[in-house]
Parts: structure tokens; C-alpha cells; sequence
């Protein structure tokens, strides 16, 4: 039962839409796996243990004292390692190859463990049935890599895959926060015998799928995330998708969960409405419609009165916007790479020819501070620079830059995608 609209930046609707009965579907190729922010945040650790016996205790038991009823990962056949030291164990999660006997984690053989110049083999179970003697060739990673991507399979939608990179630890940094690692594992991992953290490794996942659509002026960039981590994009409550603004990084935070009936899966961008009509499987396409005569939910609308919002101006000082009140205002939202030559002329002209008749409020959004100051400085830039932040760009349905906003002395909106020249 559908009851709420879910936030930016995809707005999903319940209702009756006229759809476009001329308009070809829109088919995407989604062939980038990006690496969204999560994945540049993420510290996952996946952790290390001595090899000593092909009777293993499973990882879900990881933080709790075994059950008295538990039973061990029997290993019914042990890759080749003839010529390998150091054998170890660890475990990787993914659902796509679950079974009665294991869920959620594959059991991985390492062997040449130990940080040296050997190369480290990685012998997945990747089709989970505890026999290391089917999986294909190891992966392997040479000292000088210092990372590795493994590429799974899901067992019943095979051209589902997945893919996951661990990295090693750098030697003398965090130390304080692997020292609190090491002594976690240690007392945390049941009858596991932990190595030491800088044998673990650093996990990231390449789980979400990307592609930036361009056509005529519209243009956005669209992703789906396999939140559950079983290879498969288009499961509903349980995957995500995303739409933003092109050459920009994937922000799960702006995500919003696949909805059971694909019809309402509607979103907004560039004052036009799409519906999501199939996600393949495996994630390689996503198809979409525009939707003709719809109404648009995701935008300001004139005559009403704008967001309240504070900023940061480059001098240091925060200023609100309510403070502009009792003269025309002009906010303009920009970035570096795509503010032009004839935005920048007549900004400049706006604050030279109209002060104390039109506020300007001109917010940087997305660079880094440091940028915008070197900016400002070195091309002797006088009109006033502020910064934008996420919060504010939600409030103004801000699907990219440059785009700016004239509102009125009693702070009603005027026009919402007004350029400097045109005011």
C-alpha cells in the first residue's frame, strides 16, 4: 500500500498520468560501475583468520558465542596449493549464492597470507557449495598491486554478477583505530583465530550501476544500487535508484527505493516527468517513458514564497536570505566548470549598476571552498560569492547549475530558471 510521495531527488507519485501515445520508451545502457559515495566512505574490513583445520566455524557467528547446536563448514575439497605458505581464511558476503547449508557469506582460502613479495592467491567458494575445486582459476593479487577485484555470479540469474575490491591496509596509518580493530577481532570471533590487521583487508563494492542520459538540452544521470548484494537490480523494496545531475557522484543518501509496481516509480528533472517502465536484471538497461501533461510536483512555483535558508559567505560571515526582504532578489547558483564568460559579464553588472535596488545572492555549489576563494581572487571578482549547501539545493529543487531564481520585495518567486543577462 503506497501512502507517502518519497523525497528528492526521485518523486514517486500515485495518481493517473496522460501518457506521451507518440513518444518512443527511452532505453538507457547502464555499463559504468560507479563508485558512489559509499564507496569511497566505506572502511568495511574483511577480516583474517589462521587456517587449521577444512572444519571452519561459520562468520555469522561473529560477535556472539557459538550456539551448543552450531555445526562447522565442512570443506568438501581443497583447491591446489602446491607451493603455497601461510594459509589463511576469511569470508565474503553475498547473497547471491546462498543456499540451506550457508547463507550470506562465502568462505575464501588465502594463501600467502603473510605481507611479503609473494603474491597472495584468493580461492573463493564462489558458488558456495564448500568445494574449492569448481570455482575456476584463483584470483591473485602481486605485492605491487596492493588491490584486487572479485567477480561474482549469481547461482540462479547467471548473467547477474557482481563485483567487490579489497585493498590492503597502508602500513603506520590509523594506527589508534586498527589497534582497536585487532584487539575487537581477537575477543569477538568465537573460536577464530585471528592473524592481525594488517593482513585484513579494506572492502568496497562496486553495487551500484550508472549511465548519464543526454538528448537535445535534457540531460541527467540515472543509477540503480543492489542494496541487497545479490547481483540483481531490480528487486522492489529491496533496490534503489537514483537521478541526478550528470558528471556528479552517485549520493545513496538521494536514493529511493524500486516500488512493487513499476508505474509508480515516477520522477521529475528539467520540468519533465518519466516513469520507469523495466530494469533488467542484471542491471545493463533501465527503460523509462516521459510523461505528457503532468503535473510537476518537484519545483517552486511563482508567486509563493521562497524556502527559508541561511548561507556562508566567502568573507566568513553567514547572512539569511530573509534579511534581502523589502528589494528584489536575485539567487544564482553556479559551479566552476560550468558557469560561463556571459553569466560572469553580467553578474557583474547586476552588482555594479543595481546595488540597493536588487539583492544578489550568488552561492557556489559543489566546489571546494578553497577553489572559490583562488577564484574570486585571482580573476578580481567583486560581485559577493557565498556557498550553497545540500540542504539548501533540496529546498530549491535544484537539479543542477547554472540556475538562478528572481523574487520579489516580499520574497515571492518570480521566475525560477532566470539567467543573469535575462534579468
Amino acid at each position: 500500500m503506497i501512502k507517502k510521495i518519497l523525497i528528492l531527488p526521485v518523486i514517486l507519485v500515485i495518481g493517473s498520468f496522460c501518457f506521451a501515445q507518440n513518444k518512443q520508451n527511452i532505453k538507457i545502457q547502464l555499463t559504468e560501475r560507479t563508485e558512489d559515495d559509499n564507496f569511497k566512505k566505506s572502511m568495511a574490513i574483511v577480516p583474517v583468520y589462521k587456517f587449521t583445520s577444512t572444519s571452519i566455524e561459520p562468520y555469522t557467528m561473529f560477535g556472539v558465542d557459538p550456539p551448543k547446536n552450531q555445526k562447522n563448514l565442512a570443506i568438501k575439497k581443497m583447491p591446489n596449493m602446491v607451493g603455497l605458505t601461510d594459509t589463511a581464511y576469511s569470508f565474503i558476503y553475498f547473497s547471491g549464492a546462498d543456499n540451506a547449508e550457508n547463507q550470506g557469506y562465502l568462505l575464501a582460502i588465502l594463501g600467502n597470507y603473510r605481507r611479503s613479495l609473494r603474491t597472495i592467491y584468493f580461492f573463493v567458494d564462489k558458488n558456495n557449495n564448500l568445494d574449492f575445486t569448481d570455482d575456476g582459476p584463483a584470483d591473485s593479487m602481486i605485492y605491487h598491486n596492493r588491490e584486487i577485484v572479485i567477480h561474482l555470479k549469481n547461482q540462479i540469474v547467471p548473467e547477474a554478477t557482481y563485483q567487490l575490491k579489497l585493498s590492503r591496509l597502508e602500513y603506520g596509518e590509523n594506527v589508534a583505530y586498527k589497534n582497536l580493530l585487532t584487539e575487537h577481532y581477537k575477543k569477538h570471533s568465537g573460536n577464530k583465530i585471528f592473524t592481525e590487521i594488517n593482513y585484513c583487508f579494506r572492502e568496497q563494492r562496486y553495487n551500484s550501476l550508472a549511465a548519464d542520459y543526454r538528448i537535445n538540452n535534457d540531460s541527467f544521470r540515472i543509477a540503480i544500487k543492489d542494496l541487497n548484494t545479490n547481483g540483481i537490480y531490480n528487486e522492489s523494496c529491496a533496490d534503489k535508484v537514483y537521478i541526478g545531475p550528470t558528471g556528479k557522484n552517485v549520493s545513496t543518501e538521494e536514493m529511493s527505493f524500486i516500488l512493487p509496481n513499476l508505474k509508480y516509480n515516477v520522477f521529475e528533472w528539467n520540468k519533465k516527468q518519466y516513469q520507469l517502465i523495466n530494469i533488467a536484471a542484471d542491471g545493463s538497461e533501465i527503460e523509462l517513458k516521459q510523461i505528457d501533461n503532468s503535473v510537476l510536483l518537484k519545483e517552486l512555483k511563482p508567486n509563493k514564497t521562497i524556502p527559508k535558508f541561511s548561507f556562508k559567505n566567502t568573507k566568513g560571515k553567514y547572512e539569511k536570505v530573509r534579511s534581502y526582504k523589502g528589494q528584489m532578489v536575485y539567487i544564482y547558483f553556479w559551479d566552476k566548470n560550468k558557469i560561463t564568460a556571459e553569466d560572469t559579464l553580467y553578474l557583474g553588472k547586476l552588482f555594479r549598476e543595481y546595488q540597493g535596488k536588487l539583492g544578489l545572492i550568488t552561492l557556489n555549489h559543489g566546489d571546494a571552498p578553497k577553489s572559490v576563494y583562488l577564484m574570486q581572487y585571482y580573476d578580481q571578482i567583486a560581485w559577493p560569492m557565498g556557498f550553497s549547501t545540500a540542504e539548501i539545493g533540496k529546498k530549491y529543487y535544484l537539479e543542477d547549475t547554472p540556475r538562478g531564481y528572481l523574487v520579489d520585495k516580499k520574497q515571492k518567486l518570480i521566475n525560477n530558471k532566470i539567467s543573469p543577462k535575462e534579468v
